[in-house]
C-alpha cells in the first residue's frame, strides 16, 4: 500500500503564497490628527509609509505611501494626500465601480469590502494599521458595523505586499445588509471589465481592475481569503481559499453513563407500590457499588436510638463510632437529611437546578456529594409525625449503622396522616449499605407534589443514564462514567509551495485493552475519502453502536501505550492543492463484551471523524 505522503507530495498546483491570510500583529490604531485614533465614519486616516514600493500601474509605476478610509477602502500615492472623497460608498452598480476605477489622474484603490463602515469604540471597533512588517503593509477593520445597522460586527483585513501581491481575509460574520464592492483597481480611470466570481479561482487578464459586486444580503466570502497575485501579463491571478482548518464530524462510541443509576417516581402512588415491603443492597467495588434487589431486612429501632434534630428540608451531621468505607474514601461523618437521603462527609448536600423538597433526576446527578437517595418531600417536624433516628447495631460481628425514618410524616401536613417508614444501614466495616423501605406512604394531594428519586451518585456531575427500574434491572455496578473515544487534531494542516505542517492527531477515552492491564491499544487511520453522517454502522461486526467515518484505509498508524491518551502525527506535504481534504478516524481494541454493560462482541470502539481541509492560510 502507499503512503498518504507519496499519495499528496506529487500534487504541486498552489502557486506561491507570501503569507497566511491573517496577520495577527494588528500593529496601531491608525492616527488622525488631533482626532481619536481608529474610529471614526466617513473618514480618512493620516497618510502612512508603506516602507516599501507596491508596484502597480496607474498614475506611477510603484507607490509609497497608504491613505486609509474607514469605508473599507485603502488609495496608493507616493508622499502626498490622494484627493479621495471621505465616501464614496454608492449603492448603484455603475456608481461602485466607477468609484473603484477612479478619474483619469487618480490614484489606485485596494478595496477589500467598500461599503459605509462605522468603527465605534462602543463596538471596540477600530481601524489598525502595521507597517512595521518586512515587505509587508496591513489594514484591518475589526469590529466594524454598517452605518444605521444593529449588526453583525465584522473584521476585514487587506495585506499589501513588496512583491505586488495582495490579500483580504473576511472573518466569519462578514456579510453587508447593502450592495458592496471588492476588489483591486489601478485608478487613474482604466477602462472598465466586467466582475469575476472571487469564490473560484479566476484572473484578470492584463488589466489591473478585478472586482466582484455583492447585493445585500449576498456576500459569500465569509471566513475566506481571496490572494491576487501579478500574473506576468500586465493583471492578477485570484485565488479563494478557505482557512486550514480540522473539523470534527459523526460520533465516537461510547458515552457510557455508569457511575450513577436512578428509578423516578412522578407521583407517590407508583412509588409507594414499588417501594413498599422492598429493599436495595449496595456492596463496594474497588471503583463503585454493586446495587442488587431484595436481600436486606428492616432492623427496629430500639429505645436507644437517637432522635435527630433535623428541621423540615434541614439536615444535620452524624459521626459515626467509626468511619463508613467507600470506594470514594473513608467517611468519618455522614450529613443525613430530612428529605431521604444519606451523604458521606460532613458537608450539606446541594440540589442544582431545584429544591431539597422537588426530587429531580437532574439534581441527583449534578449535586456535589456522594450519596444514596431515597428523596421525597417528608417532614419529621409536623405534629404527629415520627422523627429521623440512628443506632448502631451490631449484626454478627459487624457494626450497622442505622438511619431511620419512623413513621415520619410526609406533606401535606396535618390533619392528613400519611406516615413512611425507611431504613438506610451502613456496616462500618465492610461499608455496604442497604435501604429498606418498610412502607411508603402513597399520598399526592400536597401542593408541592408527591415524587420520589431512588439511586446513587457519586458527588459532582455525573452522564445521565435514564430512570430504570429497579426491580428489574439491577443488578448493576458503578464505575466512573466512560466518554466516547475522540479524536482530535492539531495544530492546522497548512501546505504551501515550500512547506507543509507536521499534523498531531491525538486520540483520548481509550479503554484499557484488557480489565486491569494498564495497556491502551489502538489505531489512528488516514484515508482520502470520508463516509457522510451518521457513518456506517458497525453491528454487523459485533461492533453495535458504533460506526466508521472513513471509506478506505489508506494509511494505518499503530496506536499503544499505557496511557488512555495516545497521539501520533503525520506530515503534510508542500505543494497540497488548496481545498484538498483528508479524512481520519480512530478506533481502540478491547477484550470483547469487557467493556461496562457487557455490550460489543468484536471488541472495537470507534472515535469521530476528523476533516482537515488543506490551505495556505
Amino acid at each position: 500500500m502507499k503512503s498518504l505522503a507519496s499519495v499528496l507530495l506529487p500534487v504541486l498546483l498552489v502557486p506561491a503564497l507570501s503569507a497566511q491570510c491573517f496577520e495577527t500583529n494588528l500593529g496601531v490604531l491608525a492616527p488622525r490628527g488631533a482626532n481619536a485614533p481608529g474610529v471614526g465614519d466617513d473618514e480618512l486616516f493620516d497618510l502612512q509609509p508603506l516602507n516599501f514600493a507596491f508596484p502597480i500601474g496607474g498614475v506611477a509605476a510603484s507607490y509609497t505611501h497608504a491613505h486609509v478610509q474607514t469605508n473599507g477602502v485603502v488609495f496608493l500615492t507616493n508622499g502626498a494626500l490622494s484627493g479621495a472623497t471621505t465616501t464614496g460608498f454608492s449603492t448603484n452598480a455603475a456608481a461602485q465601480l466607477t468609484n473603484l476605477r477612479g478619474n483619469s489622474g487618480q490614484p489606485p484603490r485596494i478595496a477589500p469590502f467598500w461599503r459605509d463602515l462605522v468603527l465605534d469604540a462602543a463596538n471596540n471597533g477600530a481601524v489598525w494599521i502595521n507597517n512595521t512588517l518586512p515587505g509587508k503593509f496591513v489594514v484591518t477593520w475589526q469590529n466594524a458595523i454598517q452605518f444605521q445597522t444593529p449588526g453583525p460586527l465584522f473584521t476585514i483585513q487587506a495585506q499589501l505586499f513588496a512583491t505586488g501581491e495582495v490579500s483580504f481575509a473576511y472573518g466569519p460574520t462578514t456579510d453587508s445588509v447593502a450592495p458592496v464592492i471588492l476588489g483591486v483597481s489601478a485608478g487613474n480611470g482604466i477602462a472598465a471589465v466586467p466582475g469575476v466570481d472571487f469564490s473560484q479561482a479566476n484572473t484578470s487578464g492584463s488589466t489591473q481592475l478585478m472586482f466582484e459586486r455583492f447585493p445585500g444580503g449576498a456576500f459569500d466570502l465569509a471566513l475566506r481569503c481571496l490572494r491576487f497575485t501579478p500574473n506576468g501579463g500586465g493583471g492578477f491571478d485570484v485565488l479563494s481559499s478557505l482557512p486550514a482548518s480540522h473539523t470534527s464530524y459523526g460520533q465516537g462510541c461510547y458515552d457510557m453513563a455508569v457511575e450513577s443509576f436512578y428509578q423516578g417516581f412522578a407521583t407517590a402512588v407508583p412509588a409507594a407500590a414499588a417501594l413498599t415491603g422492598q429493599s436495595m443492597v449496595l456492596t463496594p467495588t474497588t471503583n463503585g457499588y454493586t446495587a442488587v434487589w431484595g436481600g436486606g431486612s428492616y432492623i427496629a429501632p430500639t429505645g436507644a436510638a437517637t432522635t435527630l434534630v433535623i428541621a423540615d428540608d434541614g439536615d444535620t451531621t452524624v459521626t459515626p463510632s467509626q468511619p463508613l468505607p467507600s470506594p470514594f474514601g473513608a467517611a468519618t461523618d455522614l450529613r443525613v437529611h430530612a428529605n431521604g437521603i444519606v451523604s458521606l462527609g460532613p458537608v450539606p448536600q446541594n440540589f442544582p437546578g431545584t429544591n431539597p423538597y422537588t426530587p429531580t433526576p437532574a439534581a441527583l446527578l449534578a449535586a456535589g456529594r456522594t450519596a444514596f437517595w431515597s428523596w421525597h418531600d417528608y417532614n419529621p417536624t409536623e405534629v404527629g409525625s415520627g422523627r429521623v433516628k440512628y443506632e448502631e447495631v451490631l449484626v454478627g460481628a459487624d457494626t450497622v449503622a442505622c438511619i431511620t425514618w419512623d413513621g415520619v410524616e410526609n406533606f401535606p401536613p396535618a390533619p392528613i396522616a400519611n406516615p413512611s417508614t425507611l431504613q438506610f444501614q451502613l456496616n462500618l466495616g465492610s461499608g455496604q449499605v442497604r435501604l429498606v423501605w418498610v412502607d411508603i406512604d402513597d399520598n399526592t394531594t400536597s401542593q408541592f407534589g408527591s415524587g420520589h428519586v431512588i439511586g446513587f451518585s457519586p458527588g459532582g456531575a455525573s452522564a445521565d443514564p435514564g430512570s430504570i427500574v429497579l426491580a428489574t434491572a439491577l443488578p448493576r455496578t458503578t464505575s466512573p462514567d466512560r466518554q466516547a473515544l475522540q479524536l482530535s487534531a492539531t495544530p492546522a494542516p497548512r501546505s504551501t509551495a515550500s512547506s507543509g505542517t507536521t499534523v498531531t492527531y491525538t486520540t483520548t477515552n481509550i479503554p484499557e485493552a484488557a480489565p486491569g492491564s494498564g495497556i491502551y491499544l489502538g489505531a489512528n487511520i488516514l484515508s482520502l475519502a470520508g463516509v457522510p453522517v451518521p457513518g456506517v454502522e458497525l453491528s454487523f461486526l459485533g461492533a453495535p453502536g458504533c460506526r466508521a467515518h472513513v471509506l478506505a484505509l489508506n494509511l494505518t498508524q499503530t496506536l499503544v501505550g499505557g496511557s488512555p491518551m495516545l497521539a501520533v502525527t503525520f506530515d503534510i506535504p508542500a505543494g497540497v492543492p488548496t481545498g484538498f481534504e483528508l479524512f481520519a478516524q480512530s478506533c481502540a481494541l478491547v477484550v470483547p463484551f469487557s467493556l461496562p454493560n457487557g455490550q460489543n462482541g468484536f471488541g472495537l470502539v470507534t472515535s469521530n471523524g476528523i476533516r482537515s481541509y488543506i490551505s495556505p492560510d
